[in-house]
């Protein structure tokens, strides 16, 4: 059990002042996020409480320059889940917080809602450019800054590091932000994380080589198909009631859903339609009808880490073609949920990956991963 007794500690320095915090990511991340922790703050500022608690466990956070920085925490909590005690100091304070990558955002409500959704979407557009341009937008940097750094200032380097034109920047106005220093995040993530404290995300070129910063839309929202099986009413239905804010819709057969990333990850976790065309197969490739079946009520994670995970489990041999994925503008630290429910093991393959745009092919003891287009 780690006691993280905080009182009036000063703060580690911000960037460049020490040497970067070895920040966690993948599978450590997740271990570090379930480790309970016990907490005391008394009359603490808000940010001295969460920094200091984020840099003692190695799991990074962000909190948005509209949240006041100096409000006072009086808490105790013994024995809390690390995460839980992100997401307990989010609603006592009237915050959300939300996961982008390894890193956790503090911010007002409605930020938080949609900013997965928002760097999802942009994420999108950069599967459609070319990949040598796609690479120059998802290539993972660092970020970080000293005390009165400009947001401006930080936008323009992160493109400019990245090769990427970018303009727009005077809708950003003039601000003063405390330094900070964050994992490695893909230029999408990084310009969505800061722009998005002014209401602003951006529009992607033709090509790929700039971007341009634009007013968040009133309605942010994913729209995805998904096959109807044999019965696409009544899984619409059921979708439309597992996510009543989304738009739940059928064409052709296909069932179509329109909301937030966060939606979509509970309805590709959800039980998947029965198989019609052919009987599941074992892990050699042939039908059985006594073979081993999978239940996971509620799984999540990263999309690498949980692979590695299932095929450690399973005594399978792990081979991901990451240029193929990296081409296709697939993350391998993309956060993913998915449950099943006596299913075979392709099946549990398929929600794993379906909904990160990935398959797979299993061959003897050999697990493949790729993009599925």
């Amino acid at each position: 059990m780690a006691l993280v007794l905080v009182v009036a500690p000063a703060l580690q320095a911000a960037a460049g002042a020490e040497p970067p915090v070895a920040w966690l990511g993948g599978t450590a991340l997740e271990r570090q996020l379930r480790t309970p922790v016990d907490v005391f703050w008394s009359g603490t500022p808000l940010r001295q409480a969460v920094v200091s608690l984020a840099y003692s466990r190695r799991a990074a956070v962000l909190i948005d320059r509209r949240v006041d920085p100096g409000q006072k925490l009086d808490l105790q909590w013994n024995g809390l889940p690390l995460e839980q005690v992100y997401r307990e100091v989010a609603q006592t304070r009237q915050l959300g917080v939300a996961w982008l990558g390894p890193v956790a955002y503090f911010g007002p409500p409605q930020a938080t809602s949609r900013l997965r959704t928002l760097a999802e979407l942009r994420r999108e557009e950069v599967r459609r450019l070319p990949a040598a341009a796609g690479r120059k937008l998802l290539a993972s940097g660092r970020i970080g800054w000293d005390d009165f750094a400009t947001p401006r200032d930080l936008l323009a380097r992160a493109a400019a590091e990245s090769g990427i034109e970018i303009s727009g920047l005077e809708q950003v106005p003039h601000d003063l932000w405390a330094g900070a220093d964050l994992p490695a995040l893909s230029l999408v993530d990084r310009v969505t994380l800061i722009a998005g404290q002014f209401d602003l995300t951006f529009e992607i070129a033709a090509d790929g080589s700039a971007v341009a910063l634009v007013p968040v839309p009133d309605d942010v929202a994913i729209v995805r198909s998904y096959p109807g099986g044999r019965e696409p009413q009544a899984l619409a239905d059921r979708w439309a009631a597992l996510v009543p804010e989304s738009r739940v819709e059928i064409v052709a057969g296909e069932i179509f859903v329109r909301g937030p990333l966060e939606d979509h990850e509970r309805i590709a976790g959800s039980a998947r339609p029965p198989r019609q065309t052919r009987p599941a197969a074992n892990r050699s490739g042939q039908a059985s009808n006594g073979e081993k079946r999978f239940t996971v009520p509620e799984g999540k994670g990263q999309l690498g880490p949980v692979l590695e995970q299932l095929a450690g489990r399973l005594g399978l041999t792990l081979k991901i073609d990451r240029e193929a994925l990296q081409r296709a503008g697939i993350s391998l630290q993309q956060p993913i949920s998915f449950s099943v429910d006596n299913a075979t093991l392709e099946e549990l393959f398929e929600a794993v990956l379906a909904p990160a745009g990935c398959t797979f092919r299993l061959q003897d003891d050999v697990l493949e991963i790729r993009p599925a287009r």
